[in-house]
């Protein structure tokens, strides 16, 4: 069974031009489908267990929201409460915060220069990823569209077998 994480930008996206103005609609379309293939087939979704990736997604989606995005992430509260993650859909992955500050994990590479600028609120992703990995033996890749932070580490990260996966590049 296969696992993923999703990146705030991933729903953010698919809720259309309105929402992500810089993104093409190709980009909207490709993210609204990955998102509707989640949800119809067997990927599951990690989580980490103190909610911060649930509340990064809650400060940039609408619970009442009618987007595709909006739409996706209300589904995943549902499964997540509904079957207490670990189940249907939801993996949830226990992360260790450095300082307590929510920002920096002991599974995030620290110790790698080439990823000391890295978004300090994308190491949530990168310690879930690490830590199911270190787990379970299996690869997850993250998933993103229109964040080019995420680009400029793409090598850095794969050197510690984090795999990000551009939705809405051709190049993937």
């Amino acid at each position: 069974m296969s696992a993923v994480v999703i990146d705030t930008n991933v729903m953010v996206v698919a809720n259309g031009r309105t929402a992500a103005p810089q993104a093409t609609q190709e980009c909207v379309l490709r993210c609204q489908a990955r998102l509707a293939e989640i949800l119809r087939g067997s990927e599951k979704i990690l989580l980490d267990d103190k909610k911060r990736m649930i509340q990064e997604y809650k400060n940039n989606l609408n619970e009442k929201g009618r987007g595709h995005g909006n739409r996706f992430w209300q589904e995943l509260v549902r499964r997540m409460y509904r079957y207490g993650g670990n189940q249907e859909k939801v993996i949830i992955v226990p992360i260790t915060s450095l300082a307590g500050n929510g920002t920096d994990f002991e599974e995030f590479p620290n110790d790698d220069t080439s990823l000391r600028n890295f978004h300090k609120k994308d190491r949530k992703f990168v310690a879930v990823v690490l830590a199911y990995q270190h787990d379970s033996g299996q690869e997850v890749p993250i998933l993103k569209a229109e964040d080019s932070g995420w680009e400029e580490f793409k090598t850095a990260l794969a050197a510690h077998g984090v795999h990000v996966d551009s939705i809405c590049d051709d190049n993937n």
